[in-house]
């Protein structure tokens, strides 16, 4: 039988009041988790019109670059939550099934922070020099891309930078890997959200229950 979607009408001052260090960050956790939404599925979805002027392959990467950046943000948002003395109380109350889940999740992002953050620094959070540099001392003698002149400015695409972008994000991956991602380095990543998501969920949950704004279960 299909779950049935329920809405539920969110009172901002209620939920997360104000000077409350605890609403705070569970608010921001809820911010991200919706800006990493909403780069997951500019990620996967087939098609964006508006945005695949250049190609559906660099409206990918630059989703992609904005979703490791973003996960970087949450798992250090998540790490700080954990660390506080309220929050930590209602773990470690919590039945102990929630508890092994936050157990799993914590060993899962030691795992991926090295990885994502590599990649957040060469490429995510700015584009650094040294890691484009490196990119053309080892990419394939023979990789081209387009430039693609329009009539106006805005209707020029660089589309080669997308070849350097790849090779960047990339790095350390094999050939023959490449045109698939079945590496090691992205299932770390992919792993890593869909912990991520599980994690905000029990987080926001446990929250909302202890301040009487949803029911507990069971």
């Amino acid at each position: 039988m299909r779950s049935v979607a329920r809405v539920r009408i969110v009172t901002l001052r209620k939920w997360f009041p104000p000077h409350d260090p605890l609403a705070a960050k569970i608010a921001r956790l809820c911010i991200l988790r919706e800006d990493l939404l909403i780069e997951m599925q500019g990620v996967y979805v087939e098609d964006i019109k508006d945005l695949d002027e250049s190609s559906p392959q660099s409206r990918r990467m630059y989703f992609l670059r904005n979703l490791i950046r973003t996960q970087m943000e949450l798992s250090g948002a998540l790490q700080t939550l954990l660390n506080s003395s309220e929050f930590r109380d209602l773990r470690d109350n919590a039945p102990k099934g929630i508890q092994k889940a936050f157990d799993e999740a914590a060993a899962i992002m030691r795992e991926a922070h090295p990885v994502a953050k590599d990649i957040r620094n060469d490429i995510c959070g700015h584009v650094r020099e040294s890691a484009v540099q490196a990119a053309l001392e080892r990419i394939d003698p023979d990789s081209w891309g387009f430039l693609d002149v329009g009539r106006k400015a805005n209707r020029t695409h660089y589309k080669f930078a997308g070849v350097l972008t790849a090779e960047i994000l990339l790095k350390d991956i094999a050939k023959e890997e490449r045109g698939t991602i079945s590496s090691s380095k992205f299932a770390t990543i992919a792993d890593l959200l869909v912990q991520t998501f599980a994690l905000i969920e029990v987080c926001l949950r446990l929250y909302a229950q202890d301040r009487g704004l949803l029911p507990r279960r069971g």
